[in-house]
């Protein structure tokens, strides 16, 4: 499809449009709509619910990226008034054409066509300016996320390290590696705001691991991180002893600090001594 620009490049569109339509039966009736290309990806998974979090995501994050609203043109005073809209906003300024504008359903259909096509453009433009660095893309997420995960609570992160150690997994199995290492690094963005004790970097370390054990020791330091947060220091002590059998390691490292943890829950002993 082709778009027809009256003002603005097609080839360096700004990423916010107005469109608008003449009316077929009446060609006094106006009506237009304004589609917009959100410049960072959204993730809309992380802002519902984590019962919603896999219904979302069949949705794929492009739809939240690219829309036009109102979805069907809204009736407007002229097309003068459009155009001196789109200058003073300075919107890239699309003619959809001549349509029977009573015709909403069609209407929307073709809006969905022209901001999919619309996108498309902005994307090949993107191009230009994207960072060369790669260091400096794969920094950015985290820099979004960071001011984010900073407003969670650990039951909150918790929940997001877990969906994104089952995308990493999945990203990984998949070959897609560019996905996989940017789970790993939001992974350690949200760690980076809980406490050092939970070591969410050997989880990122084992998430994203290539061994037979990987997958099964990212579960058990997941285990783990929740049995701190719910203070649950003999499941912890049990789940550290499958990470040592796996791994043949020193969990010193891993143990809560003293003050985390009753002296009575500290060892392994389901007994108490009476000295």
């Amino acid at each position: 499809m082709d778009l027809n620009f009256e003002s603005g490049d097609p080839q360096s569109p700004r990423g916010h449009a107005l469109i608008y339509f003449t009316d077929s039966v009446d060609p006094s009736r106006i009506g237009a709509s304004y589609i917009v290309i959100l410049p960072v990806n959204v993730d809309i998974a992380k802002y519902v619910p984590p019962f919603l979090a896999g219904q979302i995501e069949s949705m794929g994050s492009s739809d939240m990226s690219a829309f036009s609203f109102p979805p069907a043109p809204e009736p407007v005073d002229s097309v003068e008034q459009v155009r001196a809209i789109a200058d003073s906003r300075s919107d890239d300024l699309l003619f959809g054409g001549v349509q029977p504008l009573d015709d909403a359903a069609n209407l929307m259909g073709l809006i969905g066509e022209i901001t999919s096509e619309y996108r498309k453009l902005y994307d090949e433009f993107a191009k230009s300016f994207a960072p060369s660095d790669s260091n400096a893309l794969d920094e950015a997420p985290a820099g979004v996320d960071d001011f984010l995960y900073g407003l969670l609570s650990e039951a909150d992160l918790l929940t997001e390290v877990t969906n994104l150690v089952g995308k990493l997994r999945y990203a990984m199995e998949g070959g897609d590696s560019a996905a996989a290492a940017e789970c790993e690094l939001r992974i350690r963005a949200a760690g980076a705001h809980m406490p050092e004790n939970r070591r969410t970097d050997l989880l990122a370390d084992a998430a994203s691991g290539k061994g037979p054990n990987a997958e099964e020791l990212a579960r058990l330091y997941l285990e783990r991180a929740y049995g701190l947060l719910q203070e649950d220091y003999r499941a912890v002590q049990g789940v550290e002893d499958r990470i040592k059998a796996l791994t043949g390691g020193d969990l010193r490292s891993l143990s809560p600090e003293p003050s985390d943890r009753p002296a009575e829950d500290a060892g392994s002993g389901s007994t108490e001594n009476s000295g």
